[in-house]
């Protein structure tokens, strides 16, 4: 501002700077402030902005003179070991001044310069013109003054020190903190390129909008978001496969894959998204990470590339999907004759006391049954017809009923979703009521949104989002972690936060953290439905061997096989998913660590004679697929378990003293160590190799070792992602090489592992693997790398995997087939 001249402390002793000088070295002083954020931030007339909408990460400032009170985010603009004073004692210094010295008379010059531009301040034509405003005691630059000027051919200063660019120099010294080096001029024309100096010198969009699209949103978001992109509101558009088919977005023309896709099916489709008008060719850039999968397509692309697409193979004798097809017909009937059951879970549900919703359906389906079981048997496989009751009416226990499990009778899916709805709603009106009563009247404000939130949920969305009905995706035993947080905030109410039953133990394990919707959540318990437990199981095992045994509460303890002793333990099945508590989401920082992992163990075959085949005789025995029962663990950081109260849910990874319910509210109960689990039946195979082991393998590793290139080996020759498929080591006292369990990783099985009992896909299967162990990964023979063995699920065996004994073994066997 005119009205603010040169400090007359710079140009007397013993500074004894000229007036060009001295400007510049009170601009300099007083670009500091925008380094520390001390800064007020104006918009044009009409825009609203604050430090707020800048994230809670980036704090506000404000200076005072003299030492800086007790308040938080204010500094002190003369202090002793500001950026201020050392910059001011470093030009004394540099002219033959001792430190203390050079330290006195730079904080008394900082004052002098303080008190002139307050006095000048005065001289401003108004106060918003003011070169510094006055925020409650302290001051802040007024951003109106700044002015951004383009450097060309001027002349700059670059340090020989720390080589920082620098627009003005005062006698030659360094302005950056703790530097010692000299400012040395050049013309900005003769620096080296600078991408970032490229990019202000080019046209930059005016706005770039990042929003992502995937499962966890809601739909109407998801829509939203979609339609927002094509119009071009949304500049990059972060997706998962949900943008995969049925998309056509006209102008797009760049996509990047972030890894590389399971299938060339999946290439296409993704690529093809971009270059789908005359005109607008499309760019794809796909991104090799260090895993097998991309590694193998990185070494041979035309393969990835090439548009050779396989057939789908699909199985449709899957008891569970074929379920929630049954129940959505049944439904789809009911709705059509009651519409207005139809509207929300509040119209569904009919009466809270009182729920009606699932006798109603079951009157509707008797009363209708013969009409019904005409289309159902249109649409179930025949093979299936008995099993899933059309033979004799229980089709309707199972879809508004209980059916006979395995042990027990087993709710179906609809009285299961209904009790745990009804659960939800009957808990947040007793909190509530509870509040009120105590005068807490902020905690009954909220569990009032909460019961609105609930009662007024998509009846259908509800239906699908716990699994009654099909919805996108193929797992088929689903849970979710449930934001309490959901009607006070628009980011909570937008997401659905589900994954597959095996995933979501370790994924939503209370204290875990994942990143939807630009928001950051954490789950806090597992979810508890009013009179109704969770499944508990004991198991034990031996990592020596190779043996795990688990039973259920009241049966005998089995003895170890192995003959050694093992800690009996005990895990939850937590069915009914898990929630967050009352906190809201926050803006993330940086990506949430992955702190839980999973291990799969198999608990037993329910065939007990599938048969078997030899490839070659007598080299392999491979027992046709057939059902088994397998198990998946996560016990906690580093096997620590977690720590569970029985009474609310709410979990830890240590022993908390006291504790409170996802509500808030206090709780008394008493913290139990548990593991986390899931226990599934699916389609198993099982290998059993009979040449030994290369000399000096260790048994137990090298068997772990050689299922992991069979994982990766059958995913590629079956053209399917890896993770649908998930592999395991079982006991057998008398193999040198413990049996190998390859299994579909689908409850009730996707008829994956099946199709290796033919001896071409096998041998191709084999092949495969060796390609995998061949060292093209980079790796030393006695390790391995996330190139050839080593992923994210099998992190407890990453230090004993060996590639080496496993290409050995691999060539002696396939040098033996005929």
């Amino acid at each position: 501002p005119e009205w603010i001249e040169t400090p007359r402390v710079f140009l007397d002793s013993p500074w004894e700077l000229n007036e060009t000088q001295a400007r510049d070295l009170m601009w300099l002083l007083l670009d500091t402030m925008r380094y520390d954020h001390a800064v007020e931030l104006r918009a044009e007339e009409g825009v609203s902005v604050g430090w707020d909408d800048l994230g809670e990460h980036i704090a506000p400032r404000e200076f005072v003179i003299g030492a800086p009170n007790k308040r938080k985010h204010v500094k002190s603009w003369d202090g002793k070991h500001g950026r201020r004073a050392k910059f001011l004692a470093k030009l004394l210094e540099r002219k033959g001044f001792g430190a203390d010295a050079a330290a006195r008379y730079a904080q008394d010059a900082l004052r002098e310069m303080w008190s002139a531009i307050v006095r000048h301040d005065h001289d401003a034509p108004s106060e918003t013109e003011q070169l510094w405003l006055t925020i409650r005691d302290g001051r802040r630059l007024n951003p109106n003054w700044y002015r951004v000027i383009a450097v060309t051919n001027e002349t700059v200063y670059r340090c020989d020190t720390c080589n920082r660019l620098q627009s003005v120099s005062v006698q030659e010294v360094c302005p950056r903190r703790n530097c010692n080096g000299k400012l040395v001029p050049i013309l900005a024309a003769e620096l080296e390129p600078n991408h970032y100096r490229a990019l202000y010198q080019d046209t930059l969009p005016g706005a770039l909008r990042v929003e992502e699209h995937t499962a966890q949103l809601e739909n109407d978001k998801a829509r939203a978001f979609q339609r927002e992109f094509r119009d071009g509101k949304i500049q990059v558009l972060s997706c998962s496969t949900t943008f995969e088919l049925g998309v056509d977005l006209g102008t797009l023309d760049t996509i990047f894959l972030r890894n590389v896709p399971p299938e060339s099916f999946n290439y296409v489709q993704r690529v093809g998204r971009a270059g789908r008008r005359r005109g607008f060719p499309g760019f794809a850039l796909t991104y090799c990470r260090r895993s097998p999968h991309d590694l193998y397509h990185f070494a041979e692309p035309q393969r990835m590339m090439s548009g050779k697409v396989n057939p789908p193979v699909l199985s449709i004798q899957n008891e569970k999907i074929v379920a929630r097809h049954l129940t959505a017909v049944a439904l789809a009937a009911f709705f059509r004759a009651q519409p207005e059951r139809f509207v929300s879970v509040r119209d569904f549900i009919g009466d809270w006391n009182a729920p009606r919703a699932v006798s109603d359906v079951k009157n509707f389906l008797v009363n209708e049954r013969a009409r019904l079981e005409t289309s159902l048997r249109a649409i179930v496989p025949i093979p299936l017809h008995a099993r899933m009751g059309l033979e004799d009416g229980t089709w309707v226990e199972r879809v508004a009923g209980t059916r006979q499990g395995l042990a027990s009778e087993e709710p179906s899916r609809l009285v299961s979703a209904v009790q745990e709805i009804v659960s939800d709603y009957e808990n947040v009106a007793r909190v509530e009521k509870d509040s009120i009563a105590q005068r807490d009247y902020r905690t009954a404000e909220w569990a009032r949104k909460r019961a609105d939130t609930i009662a007024g949920q998509d009846a259908l969305g509800f239906l699908s989002r716990k699994v009654v009905i099909p919805k996108y995706g193929f797992p088929v035993d689903v849970v979710e972690l449930e934001a309490a947080y959901a009607q006070q905030s628009g980011a909570s109410y937008s997401v659905e936060l589900q994954r597959d039953l095996a995933i979501a133990i370790s994924e939503f394990a209370p204290t875990s953290e994942l990143v939807a919707n630009k928001k950051l959540w954490k789950s806090y318990a597992l979810k508890r439905v009013a009179e109704k437990e969770w499944e508990r199981r004991y198991y034990k095992r031996c990592a020596k061997h190779s043996v795990y045994l688990e039973w259920s509460e009241g049966e005998p303890e089995p003895p170890m096989p192995c003959g050694d002793r093992a800690i009996k333990q005990q895990y939850i099945i937590p069915s009914f998913g898990f929630t967050t508590n009352r906190e809201p989401a926050k803006t993330p920082s940086s990506r949430p660590q992955r702190v839980f992992t999973t291990r799969p163990y198999f608990t037993r075959a329910l065939v007990a004679d599938p048969g078997v085949l030899h490839f070659p005789a007598p080299a392999l025995s491979l027992y046709r697929a057939s059902p088994g029962l397998m198990t998946v663990l996560c016990e906690g950081r580093r096997g620590s378990g977690f720590y569970i109260c029985p009474e609310c849910g709410a979990g830890f990874r240590s022993a908390e003293k006291n504790h409170k319910t996802a509500f808030g509210q206090a709780c008394r109960g008493i913290l139990k160590r548990v593991s986390l689990g899931h226990s599934f039946i699916t389609d198993i195979l099982r290998l059993q190799f009979h040449r030994d082991p290369p000399v000096g393998a260790d048994p137990i590793w090298f068997a772990y070792s050689l299922a992991y290139a069979l994982v990766e080996g059958a995913a590629e020759t079956l053209d399917v992602p890896s993770t649908d498929l998930n592999v395991t080591v079982a006991h057998n006292a008398g193999m040198r090489i413990l049996p190998i369990v390859l299994y579909d990783n689908v409850p009730g099985g996707a008829g994956l592992v099946s199709r290796l009992e033919d001896e071409t896909i096998l041998r191709a299967t084999l092949n495969t693997a060796r390609a995998r162990v061949s060292g093209n990964c980079g790796c030393g023979q006695e390790t391995s790398c996330y190139g050839c063995l080593r992923s994210y699920r099998n992190q407890f065996a990453h230090q004993y995997l060996q590639r080496g004994p496993v290409l050995e073994y691999l060539e002696t066997l396939l040098g033996a087939w005929r």
